[in-house]
């Protein structure tokens, strides 16, 4: 009866696990539960920890059943122990990915007393666009000029504000 149920959830847990590295991800979901997680670090209810982890709960019991001939007991703390060694794999591996991630994003404040170059001429009292380098990369930015005055394309200015995705800026 045990062995039926060893292979059987040998087979579900495989299954399982190839779809979840295929088609799952770790991150981004929309389901509210009211805990603030805040540090990014990833859950140890992952579907690829979850799946790692019954993987190998399964794969070891069935093989200390068959193989070893181990009790039902017997058989079930040794596929507890590989299916802790294999889920604790796969969250570690899903932790090391999430903390390579690189983020694009660019807080206002990070722009504040960056050198810019106005690339569409900001007409007096209107809008225009600067090119700044932030983080190694090159990014377009709507700009205002801080005095309301005409600001040339080609000319070097630097960023005194950010507020609502526009930079106030002044003549370097």
């Amino acid at each position: 009866m045990m062995g039926t149920f060893y292979v059987c959830l040998l087979v579900a847990s495989a299954v399982f696990s190839f779809g979840s590295f295929l088609f799952g991800h770790d991150g981004g979901h929309d389901v509210g539960h009211g805990v603030d997680h805040g540090d990014g670090m990833p859950s140890i209810f992952s579907m690829r920890v979850l799946s790692l982890f019954v993987l190998g709960f399964s794969g070891l019991s069935t093989i200390a059943y068959f193989v070893w001939r181990l009790s039902a007991v017997g058989s079930s703390l040794c596929g507890l122990g590989g299916g802790l060694v294999l889920g604790g794999f796969a969250y570690a591996l899903v932790y090391m990915l999430s903390t390579q991630q690189a983020s694009s994003l660019v807080a206002p404040a990070e722009y504040v007393g960056l050198p810019a170059r106005v690339s569409v001429a900001i007409p007096a009292k209107a809008t225009g666009e600067v090119s700044v380098t932030v983080k190694g990369e090159l990014r377009s930015v709507l700009a205002v000029s801080v005095d309301g005055e005409a600001l040339p394309a080609g000319r070097a200015v630097v960023i005194v504000s950010v507020a609502a995705g526009t930079a106030t800026v002044r003549s370097a």
